[in-house]
């Protein structure tokens, strides 16, 4: 018996499949879980034969054209890996949850359909009432998956009496007659989806939503399901702050292993780096495309990417394809201004603050929305160290606020990165920010350098400032005062000498920031109210005055080295 995941993995590590560093990661995470379940403390084992009999099954079913689909290496791997992993201690699928992220056109309604026809007819956990939901954005999305099954499966009854029997195929369910299970579509309509405990549920266009609302409740109705899996399957998308993109950064560390997730499978295909859109790379397209390992399917759609990028270069609008062609996140503006991954970059651990020298920022929103305290603190390396915290307001209620930003402020609250205010109005407190900035600056002894900020409506806070004698420097809004310093923080994070700590509402904010140019030069736009930038726009305040540390710094350098210098005399 062939074990073609082992056949993939195996291919994939010896180079005779292209794949991106991902890939490479879950398929050596699959071959350490063949060498682990021999140990008997290990949970798991692979069921090869449970695997091999889920491949046949899927290649049974015809195409919606009639035609026999025989399934690619990576598509044979992916089902072997949902179908094959069990649980020694009770025979119940390993993995509960799946995200697979790959490429436009990389025959995921296939896979969807497949995975649909395989829980709705030839599962036996449970027995009875298993339920098969297609789930996407709009109704539309969700029917594709839908369809695709409903069209293989009347495919299927017409050269199949013993089928025809079984089956009872609607518009707008399938059931599955001896099993007294069904399929169907949803849209992502929390209304919609109450009530249903579906055994397998997958979702599509999971990059376009805004909250994590949908697949809590959708995991809510599995919890008396022990056999149930809930699918992501979807390409990435252009907005940086949303749940996929957060759950695509947790899985990455998963397959590095830097985190655990022993009941999720992971299959993310990309590129590697962007320098491998381009033409004179297309035979590394097959990391993102993995379905190219169909050479007829590639020759027809290699071309057409081509002539995607070669466009998109001239008109300088490669976001479109890194994303939808290449399954690359990036942010949906040209003008954004830090990369994502620039960012990331320039992540590192927490560092001891204690007794350092510190520039605060400071930039306040409405009084009833949202205020940030950005810093930069000079280390010993000659870096500047980033972080922040904020204060949310909830005039309109936290629940509402949690659910139109798309940030759990709660959890965030929690880790330590903002503060939710008290005040049965839901304006922010300048009271809070003022002690909580006091209680910052005491309790680690820094030496507050310059406390930087923006005139609007600071009156109240600055005045309790200024009587606390720190140090203030306003700053001017507009390109004129903002031009320089909004350059310089880019280049210097780019060269490394900027860094900051993991913060979530920060990385949010510089994910949103775009730039707006008039004849004076660039800064971060801010007409942009329902995005957050707060926390960078106090971060450039902050660095307005901290920009001239480097300068001093090297200055100094200058210094010591003519003085050392045994030329050197008065």
């Amino acid at each position: 018996m062939t074990n073609y995941a082992k056949e993939y993995c195996d291919a994939v590590l010896a180079g005779d499949i292209i794949a991106c560093e991902k890939v490479k990661l879950a398929a050596k995470r699959f071959l350490k879980g063949l060498e682990y379940e021999k140990d008997d403390s290990y949970p798991y084992y692979f069921d090869e034969a449970a695997a091999t009999k889920a491949i046949k099954f899927i290649e049974l079913i015809p195409s919606t054209d009639g035609s026999k689909i025989n399934a690619l290496m990576f598509q044979k791997w992916i089902i072997s890996e949902l179908y094959g992993w069990k649980e020694k201690a009770t025979g119940n699928r390993r993995y509960k949850q799946a995200f697979i992220s790959t490429a436009r056109k990389q025959g995921k309604t296939w896979l969807a359909s497949s995975i649909g026809a395989l829980s709705l007819i030839a599962e036996t956990k449970p027995a009875e009432g298993r339920q098969v939901l297609f789930v996407a954005n709009a109704i539309k999305q969700a029917r594709l998956g839908y369809n695709m099954l409903s069209n293989s499966l009347s495919k299927v009854c017409r050269i199949s009496e013993f089928m025809k029997k079984q089956l009872i195929i609607g518009k707008q369910q399938i059931t599955h007659k001896p099993s007294n299970s069904f399929a169907m579509a949803l849209s992502s309509d929390l209304s919609t989806l109450d009530g249903y405990s579906g055994t397998t549920v997958i979702v599509d266009e999971y990059a376009l939503a805004r909250s994590r609302d949908v697949l809590n409740t959708l995991k809510s109705g599995q919890k008396a399901e022990p056999n149930a899996l809930l699918a992501v399957v979807s390409t990435a998308g252009y907005d940086l702050n949303v749940p996929m993109y957060q759950d695509y950064q947790f899985y990455s560390d998963v397959l590095h292993g830097k985190a655990t997730a022993e009941s999720t499978f992971i299959a993310i295909y990309e590129l590697d780096d962007k320098e491998e859109a381009t033409p004179e790379c297309s035979d590394q397209w097959i990391k993102a495309c993995p379905i190219f390992e169909h050479e007829d399917i590639k020759e027809t759609m290699l071309p057409a990417i081509k002539e995607d990028v070669i466009t998109a270069q001239q008109q300088g609008t490669l976001t479109a394809v890194l994303t939808k062609s290449f399954n690359m996140w990036t942010q949906a503006s040209e003008s954004s201004y830090i990369a994502a991954d620039d960012w990331e970059q320039a992540e590192v651990e927490a560092i001891d603050i204690k007794g350092k020298q510190i520039f605060l920022g400071i930039d306040l929103s409405k009084t009833d929305d949202l205020t940030s305290v950005s810093w930069l603190i000079p280390t010993d390396d000659q870096q500047l160290y980033c972080d922040s915290h904020s204060w949310i307001g909830t005039k309109y209620g936290l629940a509402n606020k949690i659910k139109s930003d798309g940030v759990n402020y709660i959890e965030l609250e929690r880790k330590g990165e903002c503060s939710i205010t008290k005040l049965d109005s839901g304006i922010i407190d300048y009271e809070d920010i003022f002690n909580w900035v006091m209680r910052f600056i005491e309790d680690n002894e820094l030496q507050v350098v310059a406390v930087c900020y923006d005139k609007w409506n600071s009156n109240t806070l600055i005045t309790k400032f200024e009587k606390a004698n720190l140090p203030l420097v306003e700053v001017r809004q507009g390109t004129y005062t903002l031009n320089t310093p909004t350059r310089t923080f880019r280049e210097r994070l780019y060269n490394g000498e900027i860094v900051h700590v993991a913060n979530t509402l920060l990385a949010h904010a510089v994910n949103n920031a775009i730039l707006k140019e008039d004849n004076n030069g660039v800064m971060i736009s801010k007409k942009r109210n329902a995005n957050k930038i707060d926390p960078i726009a106090a971060l450039i305040n902050a660095y307005t005055e901290a920009m001239f540390h480097f300068e001093e710094a090297e200055e100094m350098k200058r210094r010591n080295e003519i003085y050392s210098d045994e030329n050197f005399s008065f």
